[in-house]
């Protein structure tokens, strides 16, 4: 009898150790599978890196897709219509060369919780860009969106125009 008690009076805490360490490690891996359902805007990244292919090249590239071995390191990322689009973080980013030297991107967000998230529109050239802010897009407007869409329907999709930003120049 006293040595079934020492055995219980031992695994007892044990058990009640476990059975915390088994609450924390679920509320940690919830939160994780939810920040990993939230959107997240990689624009100024693509914008960057836009601009330091535009430097090397003389010219914005065709599809993002072109961006690989250029700009970015060669792996695998989620290209749809033939590289001119990408999914990445819950966000669809739709790409556009408009000439040259000028390019539009879609920032779309995606995914269970795309309420949350900003729908951007991004118009840039070497020496400044336009950007526009709005609420997520309903799907069907999705499918319909323009490379270069007038401020108009900019408006009637509920996107407000930011200040212009300028780029630095770097010639030292």
């Amino acid at each position: 009898m006293l040595n079934r008690l020492k055995i219980s009076l031992i695994l007892a805490p044990l058990a009640l150790l476990m059975l915390v360490g088994v609450y924390i490690y679920s509320l940690w891996s919830e939160e994780r599978e939810r920040r990993a359902e939230i959107p997240f805007d990689a624009t100024r990244v693509m914008n960057r890196d836009l601009l330091k292919f535009h430097q090397k090249r003389g010219s914005f590239p065709e599809k993002l897709e072109d961006l690989e071995g250029v700009v970015w390191e060669k792996k695998d990322r989620n290209y749809v219509s033939q590289g001119r689009s990408m999914i990445h973080r819950n966000y669809f980013y739709l790409y556009s060369k408009i000439d040259p030297h000028r390019f539009s991107l879609w920032a779309v967000p995606i995914g269970k919780v795309r309420d949350e998230a900003l729908t951007l529109f991004l118009v840039g050239t070497p020496t400044s860009d336009r950007t526009w802010k709005g609420p997520a897009l309903p799907f069907p407007d999705i499918e319909n969106l323009s490379a270069a869409p007038s401020s108009n329907d900019l408006i009637m999709l509920g996107l407000v125009e930011q200040p212009n930003t300028r780029q630095e120049s770097k010639s030292k």
